[in-house]
């Protein structure tokens, strides 16, 4: 008589229970919150750096002009983001002063309303 327990079919020791689970990894509680795994943060760090490292060597590789071209593409655009960035400086300063002077004659109106309605209360 041939047996039925060859792989992938269940053993007759083993029929009515269910498959044994691996482990379970333990929770991080309250108590090991002020702790560091420093084997985990040291992975993180050379994963990190390696990573870098790939991208910007990619990055060389695929760049599509010369050094001395990127740095100058680089520099007309910086000079371009600061020529923006001072004229919407002004712009705000420009629209502030506007706010202001908007708020002062609110202020001086009410101010001569109060003084009429005052005076027109006296009569």
């Amino acid at each position: 008589m041939a047996s039925n327990t060859g792989a992938g079919a269940p053993s007759r020791a083993k029929a009515g229970r269910a498959p044994a689970r691996p482990p379970t990894p333990p929770r991080y509680t309250a108590a090991s919150a002020g702790t560091t795994d420093w084997r985990d943060l040291a992975l993180f760090g050379a994963g990190l750096a390696l990573g870098v490292l790939v991208g910007a060597g990619a990055a060389l590789m695929a760049a599509p002009a010369s050094g001395a071209e990127t740095r100058a593409v680089l520099r007309a655009r910086a000079a371009r983001a600061q020529r923006s960035v001072i004229r919407r400086g002004h712009d705000v300063w420009d629209d502030f002063g506007n706010e202001i002077r908007t708020a002062r004659l609110a202020l001086r109106r009410r101010k001569a309303r109060r003084a009429l309605d005052a005076e027109l209360d006296e009569v």
